[in-house]
């Protein structure tokens, strides 16, 4: 075989494995092989045609230069829609779970401010008990005792932020707790 049929056939096998490379997972291997492949192919062209007629040579390169980009962009447009690839693309989360996920955060942002006691101790995570439901948190960065009073800070993704009361605010909302409410306008109308 000639030099021109060398470069030729070099060329769909560097693009042959170029397409392989894509699909399958190989660390590199395969696209060394494809560009060793493919600068084997310009040598051979350069040998062919350089002498000749150069203007094959350069026709030859600007194929490549065409040819190599599309279809390495076809091979990854192809390639999320082949099994393996669907295996390693992780879907998006549908509306169902967008929508869960908004009324978790919005339940759990009613909680803010609210006063609760530790369930567990937070070490910086832990539970905490509001209304004898046991909810995920985290403290500030500080270890909290099991059974101490806390404060609901805020919500981050589905754990609430809590602080340590102190002794003065613990006392205050017990007293707060203990109180009875004035008399004053009611929030409904009985007649």
């Amino acid at each position: 075989m000639d030099y021109s049929t060398w470069a030729i056939l070099l060329l769909l096998i560097g693009v042959a494995l170029l397409l392989a490379d894509v699909f399958v997972p190989s660390g590199g291997l395969i696209s060394l092989a494809a560009a060793v492949a493919l600068l084997i192919a310009v040598w051979c062209a350069w040998q062919a045609w350089w002498v000749g007629s150069p203007a094959y040579f350069l026709t030859f390169l600007a194929g490549m230069a065409l040819i190599l980009p599309i279809v390495v962009c076809l091979a990854f447009y192809v390639w999320p829609h082949t099994p393996f690839g669907k295996s390693l693309i992780i879907a998006a989360p549908t509306q169902a779970e967008i929508a869960s996920f908004t009324k978790q955060e919005e339940r759990l942002s009613g909680l803010v401010g609210r006063l609760a006691s530790t369930a567990t101790m937070l070490n910086p995570a832990g539970m905490i008990l509001v209304d004898g439901e046991r909810l995920h948190c985290q403290s500030e960065g500080m270890i909290i005792d099991a059974g101490a009073r806390v404060r609901v800070l805020a919500v981050h993704g589905n754990r609430l932020v809590v602080r340590r009361l102190t002794e003065r605010e613990v006392a205050d909302a017990q007293a707060a707790e203990h109180e009875t409410p004035a008399s004053g306008p009611l929030d409904f109308d009985m007649t």
